[in-house]
């Protein structure tokens, strides 16, 4: 494989070169580099979760984010080696005369420890970036027998595994500190391999943002319980026992039990499509006994939303090549992810694409006795429901009479409100599809841009795409509110609405579906936004709305789920509008 040529290409080569520096050069820069890498994983998490969350989102330089476990640590170590370098050689003028046989020998060794962690660290990092999951030929955990992910390949020389394991020894001797390395990262190498095994082999995000999701019920079943596996690794849609390995191949043992943990996913976790798509690698909890022995557990399964438009929950085992979606277009997206814990160990780091929350010493929210009784808390919906429409603000709503998928300022459809036609070849920053639908992306237009209204229709962009479980919702919010209900322009919401929290619509459920973009004009500019994988987090993401002006209009794009009523339209928790009857979501009409 092509990584374990590099890696033992990059071991040769700094173990032939530093023994021709003599044993004395070779011996400090050693030391060096191990202190830079000591340094590296020292700073790993702060750099790493700063760079995380002060990449841009979106534009050119997005892309930061998704290397930000790998740059934070390569980066840390090549500027501390490079810092130690330049201080040992200030301080050190000269080589220290040595027989000739044993300068090159000890030259040599030194050399090679020094290529072992050089390598080390570049397939540690370069395995954190956004690569497909078996980057350079080299994929260290592989899904094997029923879903189970199993160590099965390992560099022929394994500097990665070597490299995690001597930092990981330091971290509790030398350089112990009171969070060592070990406590957190005991399958270090195994974690650069799984957090990128993402849908289509690496294609989809492997890094999350701390503000992308919450951490809800924590739950166990059958705990201290000593039950037989057939009343805790079965449910009522798979009545057969799931067959359990640890990360070493070997079997969960007796006396296992679950332990869940019930995540809040919100928009910051979609994918550029729009849906949220997680793989099995990508959640990982690390438990741990009394005598400090550790371990790192993946999900089993997860309990999600089952159908678009339907607010039942299905728990769908992680037993195959089997990546876990949200459904429709709602904003949040609540998975309860099921760790099988040997007996024994208890729950202390819970990791979701590598960020970790620490979970040491809390008690569960709720324990089930066996599997029966968590099935019966998802079938009622009692395990992962929630209402969106506690907290709303109501004083400000206007009855909005909906009548075949439109009223007053709002529509039902795909195609581009105000019967704007965009021109194909000149939508540069728009992605189109084969059909000239808009995919994703932001542009602004002079008014003279858009197209005459007999353009033929290989050349018309005039719709937007959608997937088959959802549909688009156009809001006019600029207007009389008079004749406008939806206007943000609205004199008695005023005082409470702000610019900085989501327009949303909401179901007669509680689920809410945030805005993923806009169609703006006046008589200067016309701005067209539709990023289903990054929806609005503010009415200030688009041109400012001024009263006094009569030559604005905006329409905010929503894309809710099929087969939900939409009942109310609010800017953060100020509703300006109930729609009666509700507006019911149909499917989208063939193309």
């Amino acid at each position: 494989m092509f990584m374990s040529l590099v890696s033992i290409a990059i071991v040769l080569g700094l173990a032939y070169l530093w023994s021709t520096r003599g044993f004395f050069s070779s011996l400090i820069h050693m030391a060096c580099v191990v202190a830079a890498g000591a340094i590296a994983f020292g700073v790993w998490e702060p750099l790493s979760m700063l760079i995380l969350t002060k990449a841009p989102s979106s534009g050119f330089l997005s892309f930061i984010s998704d290397g930000a476990w790998g740059l934070g640590l390569a980066l840390p170590f090549v500027i501390s080696l490079v810092i130690l370098r330049v201080i040992t050689d200030k301080l050190v003028k000269g080589n220290v005369a040595i027989d000739d046989t044993y300068n090159f020998i000890g030259a040599g060794l030194c050399g090679v420890v020094t290529g072992v962690i050089t390598s080390g660290m570049f397939v540690l990092s370069t395995g954190f970036l956004r690569v497909p999951a078996n980057f350079m030929g080299y994929q260290p955990v592989q899904m094997v027998n029923q879903g189970n992910l199993e160590i099965q390949q390992k560099l022929w020389l394994p500097v990665d595994r070597l490299t995690a394991s001597f930092y990981n020894a330091l971290s509790t001797r030398t350089l112990s500190t009171d969070t060592p390395l070990v406590k957190y990262y005991p399958d270090l190498a195994s974690a650069a391999g799984t957090q990128r095994m993402s849908e289509g082999n690496g294609n989809n995000k492997n890094v999350i943002k701390p503000d992308a999701f919450t951490i809800g019920t924590h739950f166990t079943v059958g705990k201290d319980k000593n039950l037989p596996a057939d009343q805790i690794f079965t449910d009522f849609l798979n009545p057969g026992v799931q067959d359990i390995t640890l990360l070493d191949g070997s079997p969960i043992g007796p006396g296992a039990y679950i332990d869940g943990y019930l995540i809040k996913f919100n928009s910051g976790a979609k994918e550029k499509f729009g849906q949220i798509v997680f793989g099995k690698g990508q959640i990982r909890l690390v438990v741990q006994n009394a005598q400090g022995d550790r371990k790192t557990l993946f999900p089993i399964a997860v309990t999600s939303q089952a159908k678009s438009g339907d607010d039942r929950f299905g728990r769908f085992r992680f037993d195959g090549e089997f990546y876990v979606a949200s459904v429709g277009g709602a904003s949040e997206a609540p998975m309860a992810f099921e760790f099988a814990v040997p007996a024994g160990y208890t729950p202390q780091s819970l990791y979701v694409r590598n960020l970790r929350i620490d979970v040491e010493g809390k008690e569960p929210d709720r324990e089930f006795p066996d599997a029966a009784a968590r099935d019966a808390a998802i079938q009622t919906g009692a395990l992962l429901a929630g209402n969106r429409t506690e907290n709303l603000n109501l004083s400000h709503a206007q009855t909005v009479p909906v009548s075949g998928g439109r009223g007053p300022g709002v529509s039902l459809q795909t195609r581009l409100e105000n019967r704007i036609v965009l021109q194909k070849g000149q939508t540069h920053s728009l992605e189109i599809d084969e059909h000239n639908f808009i995919l994703n992306g932001e542009q602004a237009f002079a008014p003279n841009e858009f197209a005459a209204r007999g353009l033929d229709r290989a050349l018309r962009v005039d719709q937007f795409f959608v997937t088959p479980d959802t549909n688009i919702i156009q809001i006019k919010v600029t207007g009389d509110p008079a004749q406008v209900p939806t206007s943000y322009f609205s004199t008695s919401a005023a005082p409470d609405l702000r610019t900085d929290v989501p327009p949303m619509l909401i179901d007669t459920k509680g689920q809410s579906y945030e805005a993923i973009g806009f169609i703006y004009s006046d008589n200067n500019i016309s701005k067209i936004r539709y990023t289903p994988g990054r929806p609005m987090r503010g009415l200030n993401e688009a041109d400012s709305l001024v009263r006094s002006r009569d030559d604005q209009e905006m329409y905010l794009i929503f894309r809710p789920s099929v087969g939900v009523d939409i009942k109310y339209f609010a800017i953060g928790d100020v509703v300006l509008a109930t729609f009666d009857p509700p507006l019911h979501v149909d499917p989208p009409r063939k193309r």
